[in-house]
């Protein structure tokens, strides 16, 4: 009977320490549940501009760069440049000698011998109107004959001398040669440039955007540049509304603007040479005066 007994209160013992237990172990995940409730905080929504930027890889060119024609053919006798130098508007490039300007001579002369023969035998049939020699309609032709040869001669000579300057091909604006693609002995032709020449009005970046970008874009719009870590403004000047089929994107242009001082407030050195490579930052969509809520508050 003790054993029974004894055995009963072991038993509710282990039952008592097991419902401490149990208990202890919910109240402790009650509480837990209690601690991780979020803070509730109270904003209001404001209008603001959204605005989404995007990157491209854009190429920096001139923002004048002309191709040098020469308006005639024949042998190159003179090239007065070399690529890298800076030439002045009106500096002579090279000098053309033309087989077509000796012909241009040559009919010169005979124009000028039929003028001076014109002109001899109109004062002869003037002087013999005079006298009643020769009649009126001789007078006329003869004055007629005076006239076209005049006029023919005029017309060499302004051939002649428009050849002439064309032998003298010289820079149509000051810069820096960027190619050249002539030497002496060559033959100019005008359909071929014998250098490029980039102008001194500063430097642009081209890229290509999508079309969703290319809505977004107008031209006053400011971007940024990175190269090599420096970063440089800009600002849109062109924006293309016709697919490129080199590129199946739209091409626009900026130009190139100051490089923008670092966190230390050094200006980074950065080369923006003709045809180098930049990354630019741009918008690629916008939202004028939204209303605007706080991201936390938004849920995924």
């Amino acid at each position: 009977m003790k054993k029974k007994l004894k055995r009963g209160i072991i038993v509710l013992a282990l039952l008592a320490l097991a419902a401490l237990i149990v208990s202890r172990f919910l109240h402790r995940a009650d509480r837990a549940e209690e601690e991780t409730r979020p803070t509730v905080t109270v904003a209001s929504p404001e209008r603001r501009d959204i605005i989404n930027r995007t990157e491209a890889i854009g190429t920096v060119e001139p923002e004048q760069e002309v191709d040098v024609m020469p308006k005639m053919a024949g042998e190159i006798t003179d090239v007065s440049f070399a690529a890298g130098d800076r030439v002045e508007a009106g500096q002579t490039l090279i000098t053309i000698h033309s087989d077509a300007l000796d012909s241009l001579r040559i009919q010169l002369d005979s124009a000028r011998i039929a003028m001076n023969d014109a002109e001899t035998a109109l004062s002869r049939t003037q002087a013999l109107f005079a006298t009643g020699a020769v009649s009126q309609q001789q007078l006329e032709g003869a004055q007629s004959a005076a006239g076209s040869t005049r006029l023919a001669y005029q017309n060499v000579e302004t051939q002649l001398k428009l050849q002439t300057e064309y032998t003298t091909v010289k820079a149509p604006l000051s810069g820096v040669i960027e190619t050249k693609n002539v030497s002496v002995h060559d033959q100019a032709s005008p359909a071929m440039a014998i250098c490029t020449i980039s102008g001194d009005g500063g430097m642009s970046v081209s890229f290509g955007v999508t079309e969703q970008v290319m809505r977004q874009l107008n031209v006053g719009d400011a971007i940024q540049l990175e190269k090599n870590a420096a970063l440089v403004s800009g600002t849109v000047t062109e924006v293309s509304g016709k697919i490129s089929p080199a590129t199946g994107l739209y091409s626009c242009r900026a130009s190139i603007g100051e490089v923008q001082p670092a966190e230390d407030g050094s200006i980074p050195g950065v080369n923006l040479g003709s045809g180098s490579r930049a990354k630019v930052q741009l918008i690629s969509a916008r939202a004028v005066q939204a209303l605007t809520v706080p991201a936390a508050a938004v849920s995924y």
